[in-house]
């Protein structure tokens, strides 16, 4: 999607469940924001149950335009893993990568090492058929009334090897070598076991980061698009070498 307002190619990386469909209110919301991106485009995620984290890798490079135009990832939750690998291969042409509530591999290369010591991991796996997670309840992540239930009838399942493997050591360091970081977390998680909060907390005070939170729950693409938006194309300026 053309947005043709600056340089960089913006290439979205959903979370676990999510299709690409379900970001269209934050493209949406950042077609009317200031920023400095030429294009948008969203990786897919296969639904097949033994689709592999290379497999998810493999969506986002295809998702990512052709040419040698500079590129800035966004990865929400599970996302931000397959967007890791992808910007091992990827290279010099990755300008800057935002978490949007997502793993940071220091604390697990895996989704399901993040959440050890909780509930889904087990509960995932007893609910697996043919490899393939089924969408779990919205309401897990806040959702209420139509807001769930739209939500609901778009999620799609989730292969279960994707969130068990773990991300290669290249994509784990990978981190450390983005030119410019941003970490976007949700304000409604409680408690130090919930790997989304550890990973905002573990940020706190370190300069190398643009870290910020917003008020809402774990989809802020689906309940604060605007915000997420805003908070983006700032992070876009810095990364543009600009002053917001």
């Amino acid at each position: 999607m053309s947005t043709s307002k600056g340089p960089f190619q913006l290439v979205l990386c959903p979370g676990a469940w999510c299709p690409a469909s379900q970001w269209q209110g934050f493209v949406t919301a950042m077609q009317r924001s200031p920023t400095d991106i030429s294009t948008i485009t969203t990786a897919q995620w296969p639904v097949s149950g033994v689709a592999s984290l290379s497999d998810h890798r493999e969506a986002v490079l295809e998702a990512v335009p052709d040419g040698q135009g500079p590129v800035v990832l966004l990865g929400h939750s599970f996302g931000s893993l397959p967007m890791l690998e992808a910007a091992v291969v990827l290279e010099d042409r990755v300008k800057g990568a935002i978490f949007v509530d997502g793993f940071l591999p220091a604390l697990g290369r895996s989704a399901f090492a993040q959440s050890e010591g909780r509930r889904g991991p087990q509960v995932m796996r007893a609910e697996a058929q043919a490899g393939s997670v089924p969408p779990p309840d919205p309401a897990i992540w806040g959702l209420r009334g139509q807001q769930a239930e739209a939500v609901a009838q778009a999620m799609q399942p989730h292969s279960l090897s994707s969130l068990e493997t773990g991300i290669s050591e290249q994509a784990a360091a990978r981190v450390e070598t983005l030119p410019k970081r941003a970490y976007i977390g949700a304000s409604a998680h409680r408690g130090q076991a919930n790997p989304f909060k550890r990973a905002f907390d573990s940020l706190e005070g370190r300069p190398d980061w643009f870290s910020v939170q917003i008020n809402g729950g774990h989809l802020l693409h689906i309940e604060r698009p605007t915000a997420l938006a805003y908070w983006c194309a700032q992070f876009l300026a810095m990364v543009a070498g600009k002053v917001f």
